[in-house]
């Protein structure tokens, strides 16, 4: 794994700050290992935001990130880091853990943390995303818990996993199969290590694969719940995909999309025949759930 170099840091109001971190976060280039943003102290209106680079970024790049999403340009320093020091994870260290419905999401450093009555996640820094610091990952966390309350299932799937954080969530209430897949190869070895840290390696199946092409994706379906957390876009061009693959009572929860655009995004599976049954909106990201 490569190890970050340089950081920018910035200070941003508490109001905004979600949306300077989301610029940094879905830039392709130039691209950051890990952001945090947090409270210069108690109870401030101000907060720190730092993105961690391999490669030393430009201020003015950064900015026009910023202004790109409508936003105004900042003050930003990029500071050469220690070497000797995993900053990825270091950065990561400072996120408190959080609490999704029946989910205690933390990492290794808050193992301790972990309420009794709570389902533990252990999810640490890394490549992949999914860490549960972003409101597309709780929503589906929350949503998840909504959906295993009501109702068991026994053929689930998690198309782009990422750290395979709700794969692994879903397996540890369900104690059968779950299947993780994503495009990237890396988030699939990631998968792995985090199923081994949560004690579900023997529940969890990682597959590299584009949508439903894999012959053991195929091989196994229908599926009776699917986790889509992707992005808008590529969610309406799979909706034909995903409804032939879902059983006739299944569920599907679907993520990485903003509050404005889940009617959009809604109107291509209501046109497969999914009913939505429910929604929710954390930090301006939506999650949406259907059944069949």
């Amino acid at each position: 794994m490569e190890e970050a170099r340089f950081y920018a840091k910035c200070i941003v109001s508490k109001s905004n700050a979600n949306q300077y971190a989301d610029a940094l976060e879905q830039a392709t280039w130039p691209e950051a290992m890990s952001i945090t943003w947090f409270e210069t102290h108690d109870e401030s209106q101000e907060w720190d935001l730092r993105a961690y680079y391999e490669f030393e970024p430009k201020s003015d790049e950064l900015n026009k990130l910023f202004t790109d999403a409508g936003l105004a340009p900042l003050d930003i320093d990029i500071i050469a880091l220690d070497e000797n020091v995993n900053w990825v994870a270091e950065s990561l260290t400072a996120l408190a853990p959080i609490q999704a419905g029946r989910f205690f999401l933390h990492g290794q450093h808050d193992t301790d943390k972990c309420p009794t009555s709570a389902i533990g996640l252990e999810i640490d820094a890394n490549l992949a995303f999914g860490t549960g610091h972003h409101g597309t990952t709780k929503g589906c966390l929350i949503a998840l818990d909504k959906l295993l309350k009501i109702g068991a299932f026994h053929n689930a799937i998690d198309l782009g996993t990422g750290t395979g954080l709700l794969a692994i969530a879903a397996a540890k209430v369900l104690k059968n199969r779950v299947i993780a897949t994503d495009i990237d190869p890396v988030a699939t070895k990631i998968v792995r290590e985090n199923a081994v840290i949560n004690n579900v390696q023997n529940l969890i199946t990682p597959i590299t694969a584009k949508g439903f092409n894999h012959i053991e994706l195929r091989d196994n379906a229908p599926y009776d719940l699917i986790i889509a957390n992707i992005l808008a876009k590529p969610l309406t061009t799979m909706a034909v995909e995903i409804r032939k693959n879902i059983t006739d009572d299944g569920s599907l929860i679907l993520s990485g999309l903003l509050g404005t655009q889940a009617n959009w995004v809604s109107s291509y599976f209501k046109a497969q025949g999914f009913r939505e049954i429910d929604r929710n909106i954390i930090d301006d990201w939506a999650t949406l759930i259907f059944r069949t």
